[in-house]
């Protein structure tokens, strides 16, 4: 799905590197946490794989084609992308089935009235996370739980091969927390897209993932199972601090020792 090989980004026009040498590639049907704490270069990562921004050195490959000469509108309407930047765009009074279908366009609203295929693919995709009877309500309605949910539709609606969801749990309670990864957990079974989950939260780390990049101070920290990253106690080198990371049933928890 995706490689990049050797990636660094610089701050233009300065002489700060905030990616350096990064190497990694998102195989079909591979599930991903992109872990890193606050500052450490996840959103730009993201930007660079997404092709909002281009590398100041090395090569980025998206589905078999390399980014210089390629038509990045069109390689990206095969990643699905759900970031909070994206979501402040959306008006407050765009009703949560225009959102969803708003997708299929990659626009913010519609701008041409969608076919009766698309309103029931659209609605089915609504009646999947159990929202149903909102699907005419406004989004400036919903819980930033449900606005959430919406919004990871909007970037599932095209079935994009890969699916980039960038700290889509944050600023949620622990409830709504929960109930957007039982959501995520529900969407994904059964469908076979790549993905690629960004949080710097242990809790976050559900079974769906097996596979772990962590990014500290733009570079690549670790990259490997879960299992590795838990059984080498990779989280307490990461912050320099006495850090227990536990199992309960199949989720990991942490807890500062």
């Amino acid at each position: 799905m995706i490689k990049l090989e050797n990636v660094s980004l610089d701050i233009f026009g300065s002489n700060r590197r905030i990616l350096s040498c990064i190497d990694w590639e998102i195989g079909s049907g591979e599930s991903w946490i992109l872990f890193g704490r606050n500052g450490s270069g996840k959103t730009k990562l993201l930007e660079v794989i997404t092709g909002y921004i281009f590398p100041s050195d090395g090569k980025v490959v998206r589905f078999g084609y390399d980014h210089i000469g390629s038509d990045i509108r069109e390689i990206r309407k095969r990643i699905g992308y759900l970031s909070s930047i994206l979501r402040e765009k959306f008006n407050r009074g765009e009703s949560v089935i225009d959102t969803v279908l708003s997708g299929l366009y990659a626009s913010v609203g519609l701008y041409r009235d969608p076919s009766i295929d698309e309103i029931k693919r659209g609605s089915s995709l609504i009646s999947e996370i159990g929202l149903s009877d909102r699907i005419y309500d406004t989004i400036g309605n919903l819980s930033d739980g449900e606005k959430q949910k919406v919004f990871m539709l909007r970037a599932l609606i095209n079935n994009p091969d890969i699916l980039i969801l960038d700290e889509p749990s944050a600023g949620l309670d622990i409830c709504a927390r929960e109930d957007f990864l039982e959501s995520l957990t529900k969407l994904i079974n059964g469908r076979n897209h790549s993905l690629v989950y960004v949080t710097h939260h242990v809790e976050e780390i559900i079974p769906i993932f097996n596979r772990i990049f962590i990014l500290e101070d733009g570079k690549c920290f670790f990259k490997g199972s879960v299992d590795d990253c838990f059984s080498k106690n990779i989280f307490t080198s990461l912050f320099k601090r006495d850090i227990e990371i536990f199992k309960k049933g199949d989720r990991l928890y942490s807890l500062l020792s």
